[in-house]
């Protein structure tokens, strides 16, 4: 079995309302590794070596053998990765803000697509396609994802303001209503139907599914079998409800998905826990 590991890295700090985390993804030597992905927002995906395959809900996907960089689309169910070992990606987790920071196009045309970034941004995506390729280790990937990203916001024009503050509905575990997020944003809610739909890509009650289902999946990965109703989101009203809505998001039972092994999804959880205890150690210091 390849050896996966998955490390993740903070953008400066004036694109810190933009990008969530870069994140690097090594897959040693051995057998291919595959995975599902969550759904989640947008991601660009930069796949420097290997043999990359994505599948995406509704058939979409592609990939090949690096060096090339995609954009996936804000994903309403999971997608399937696979990587014909080794391999090296680079990933970017976009906030709202950093939709706009990327393309004009609404982030609703993208859902579940996965786009090359050529078709979006021409010269200016294979500049950064470049950029990685040529600045090998995490730490020089982060610099160069830096400079391309600062350079790109100084020739645009200032975002919605309420952009900066519409993920507080995606991460906000009281926030159970559009109208409830619709009033923490101070706007109507068709307001905030136009602004999700533009630069998340789905519309609030949707979002506010998905990050229900997104909460209480990670929660499960800590918790043993049958202790499930204990880690649950409250908004569910039985645990046959959640077992229903994870069907739907990942396309099996959570015992069937647990089952499976998860080497990309498991990496990433551990690199999220160093990660954590890491911060918790400085701010005690």
């Amino acid at each position: 079995m390849s050896e996966v590991s998955v490390r993740f890295l903070p953008p400066a700090a004036p694109l810190r309302d933009a990008i969530a985390f870069y994140y690097v993804v090594r897959i040693g030597p051995g057998a291919p590794v595959e995975d599902l992905l969550h759904p989640d927002g947008a991601h660009v995906r930069i796949l420097l070596t290997g043999d990359w395959e994505i599948a995406l809900p509704g058939g979409g996907g592609g990939a090949g053998t690096g060096p090339r960089g995609f954009l996936t689309g804000p994903l309403s169910r999971s997608a399937s990765v696979r990587c014909a070992a080794p391999g090296v990606m680079v990933g970017v987790a976009l906030s709202p803000p950093g939709w706009a920071l990327l393309t004009h196009r609404r982030a609703a045309d993208y859902l579940d697509r996965l786009a090359p970034l050529l078709e979006l941004l021409g010269d200016e995506g294979a500049r950064l396609v470049e950029a990685l390729a040529a600045s090998p280790g995490e730490d020089r990937y982060a610099a160069a994802l830096d400079d391309w990203f600062l350079a790109r916001r100084a020739g645009r024009p200032a975002v919605d303001p309420l952009l900066a503050d519409a993920a507080i509905g995606l991460d906000d575990d009281e926030i159970a209503s559009v109208a409830h997020w619709a009033e923490r944003l101070g706007c109507s809610t068709r307001h905030l139907e136009r602004l999700t739909r533009d630069y998340i890509g789905l519309p609030p009650k949707r979002l506010l599914r998905r990050q229900r289902f997104l909460r209480s999946s990670a929660s499960l990965r800590e918790a043993p079998l049958g202790g499930w109703g204990r880690v649950i989101d409250e908004g569910y009203a039985d645990q046959p409800q959640f077992v229903r809505e994870f069907k739907y998001f990942m396309g099996m039972t959570p015992r069937a998905y647990f089952a499976r092994h998860t080497p990309l999804t498991t990496a990433a959880a551990a690199a999220r826990k160093a990660q954590a205890a890491v911060q918790q150690r400085d701010a005690a210091e």
